[in-house]
This record gives C-alpha cells, structure tokens and sequence, in this order.
C-alpha cells in the first residue's frame, strides 16, 4: 500500500463560501448549531474496481483538506486488491481527524461502499454523520442553469474548469488491472491522476452550492423596489452573501403571473408582474353572510341585521365578497404568507394576487417571505 502526498495549487479561486464557515455552513446542512473549522472538512473520492462492494474492491482513496490556509492531498493506493484492507485502515485513521466530510453522489456510492468494505474487513464501519453530498445539492438545478448533465465533469466545465485527464472511473477499470499484473509507474501515475483531479474540482464545485443558498435557502437582502416605465412590472434588487459562480437568468414557467430573474455574482433583479385596479377578497364561510346588491358586497349576519330586508339578500359564494382598488402582486405559490387576504377577480379564478401594501409595506421579513415564494415559483418548485 502507497500513501502519496500532494499540494493543490492548481485549484480556481473560491467564493467567500469558502473563507468563513459560519456563514457557509447552512450551506451543507440545516439546523446544524455546531460550525467546524474549515481544517475540519475533508473532501474525499473512491476508485473501484466496479459498482458492487461484494465483487469488486476499493484501489485508491483520496482526501483533499485545508490546513494553515493550504490545500493537501493525500491519496491511499493499493498496488494490488489484497492490499485494499490496509487503505481502509490507513483512510479511517486520517478520517478520524476530520468532523465534516463532502463528496459527489457519495451518499449513493462512495459511502455505502466503504461501509461494506469496513464490514468485509471487520473495521469499524464508515458513517459519517455530518456530511454533504454535492451531487444531490447541486442535480435539482439541472435545468435552471441549462447543464448538459450532472457529472462531476460536466459541473467542472460549467465552471470552466478543464482536466488533464482524459479518462473516466469506468475505463481505469482496466488501467488498474493492468497495473497489478505489470506494477508500471506511467499506469500509476494515470490512476492517481484521475483521483487528484476529482479531488481538485470538489472544493470548485462547492462554490455551486451558491444556487440553492439564494433559491431555496433564503440567502438575499431586498433593497427599494422600482416600477417600470409602463407600470406593469415591479423591478425588485436583491443581494446575496455568496457569488454565484456563473450569471443567471430565468423565469417561471406556467401560471397567469411570470417571474423574471436576472442575477450576477452578487446581484439580482427579481421581475414581478404588477395589477392595478379593483379586486375582491370573497369571504370562506358565505352562509354567515348577507349580500348588499346596492353596495355591491357581502357583510356578515351580525352587522346585516341593521339594514332594511329590502336591501340585502343572503349571500352565496359568488357574491360573498368585498372589494378593494389598488395595486396587487400575484401569488407566488399556495403555501406562500398564508395570513394574507387573498384577492381575485372572480370566485374560482385561477389568478390569486396579494395587495402591494401589505407586502412592501409591512415587516421585513414579510418581503423576505413572498421573495422566497417567487424564487421557489422560478426554479419550479
């Protein structure tokens, strides 16, 4: 069994998500109090010899960790098969270091994987229990930012990240093979480049993790609204602690109202579509209801019984209403500031809209609320 020690100096430049882990670590994981230090995050990958535990076995693990503001590698290589239970022990012990671990569809693989070899090898099992697969964080967000796939080449090139290494996990299949029957330095060298290539993109991947921290997770400011020139758009600034790595631009799909976002590094404009005029709030309980056709509106029983017989009627749901003129903003999604009357033009009309004054006059984090709403109507929740 080899251990090869490396430095990273090749890796892109990292976002501030990088920099501070209290800031970035909602990024992994929510509801997760204890912050480590970044010298605590190990990123690692795992060569294999094939997709099942039970037939195939672990040739290489890599890990990439920070320590006094450097990037190392350190990689465990078994120069034949039987040397696979000594990589285990050699990877748990420089894991038991760690209390954070990141990886690419690890949840899928590289973890189940190790914990069946650990079984194999009567070691203690490997089972991180603060991790963060960037796969799973990143593929939901395929076709928002209009990538070809979610391969962890594929989000690299969307980076601009090129590789040396022509080569993917599957073909090295055979590499490794040939290796154990000649021991070539040149085969080695090709192994262990691939790994460190992995290794090297994972932390640049990271900075991807900026799309669900502003989309999902709520990570903007709100600055002063603007209207557009002809009125019919509400120009809304938004500004977010972690750059996005490449610019976007979106809009939702389906529904009445449509959502435009543009956003840049630091920066976006949120589209929202503005109605001005006269809508009507209908009222759920329509029996306790009396209709005033003169008025043109429903009040309830308690208060209809001091007008005269002749000038209401009882209410039905089509006509159990009040009216009210001003400047609305649609509704986002259902589940979007329940508490908020809700206005429509008529009853069982598909358009649901919300009054401006309640939503840019009211708290802070009422705004931040029906932002997150239109962000969740954008990617397509």
């Amino acid at each position: 069994m080899k251990t090869i020690d490396s430095r990273l100096s090749n890796l892109i430049p990292l976002t501030g998500a990088l920099s501070d882990p209290g800031r970035w670590l909602p990024l992994l994981t929510a509801g997760d109090d204890a912050v480590p230090r970044i010298e605590e995050i190990l990123f690692f990958d795992i060569e294999t010899t094939g997709f099942s535990p039970r037939s195939a076995s672990v040739y290489l693990i890599g890990c990439a960790c920070c320590e006094d503001g450097r990037w190392h590698i350190r990689q465990f290589f078994a120069q034949t098969p039987a040397e696979e239970g000594e990589v285990l022990r050699a990877f748990l012990a420089f894991a038991s270091g760690f209390s954070f671990f990141v990886h690419f569809n690890g949840h899928t693989f590289d973890v189940p994987f190790l914990a069946a070899k650990c079984k194999k090898h009567a070691l203690p099992v490997f089972s991180p229990l603060r991790q963060c697969d960037l796969y799973k964080r990143v593929s939901p967000y395929k076709n928002l930012l209009h990538l070809s796939g979610c391969r962890q080449k594929q989000l690299e090139a969307f980076l601009g990240i090129h590789r040396e290494d022509p080569f993917h996990g599957g073909e090295l299949i055979e590499l490794y093979r040939s290796f154990c029957g000649s021991q070539d330095e040149k085969l080695e060298q090709v192994l262990l480049l691939h790994n460190r290539e992995d290794l090297s993109g994972l932390p640049a991947l990271w900075n991807l993790l900026s799309y669900p921290a502003f989309l999902e997770q709520g990570y903007f400011e709100a600055g002063a609204p603007r209207a557009e020139e002809d009125g019919s758009r509400l120009l809304l600034p938004l500004s977010m602690p972690f750059p996005l790595p490449v610019p976007l631009s979106c809009r939702s799909q389906g529904g009445d109202a449509v959502f435009y976002l543009a956003a840049q590094e630091n920066r976006a404009i949120l589209k929202l579509p503005i109605l001005e005029g006269e809508l009507k709030y209908f009222y759920p309980d329509y029996k306790n209801y009396s209709y005033l056709p003169e008025e043109d509106q429903a009040i309830h029983k308690s208060v209809a019984v001091y007008v005269d017989k002749s000038r209401r009627m009882p209410a039905t749901a089509a006509t159990c209403y009040t009216r009210k003129s001003g400047r609305f903003l649609p509704l986002p999604t259902a589940g979007t500031l329940p508490e908020l009357p809700r206005f429509r033009t008529e009853l069982g009309s598909a358009a649901v809209w919300l009054s401006t004054d309640e939503i840019l006059c009211g708290p802070p984090e009422r705004l931040h609320a029906y932002v997150r709403g239109a962000l969740d109507a954008v990617r397509g929740r």
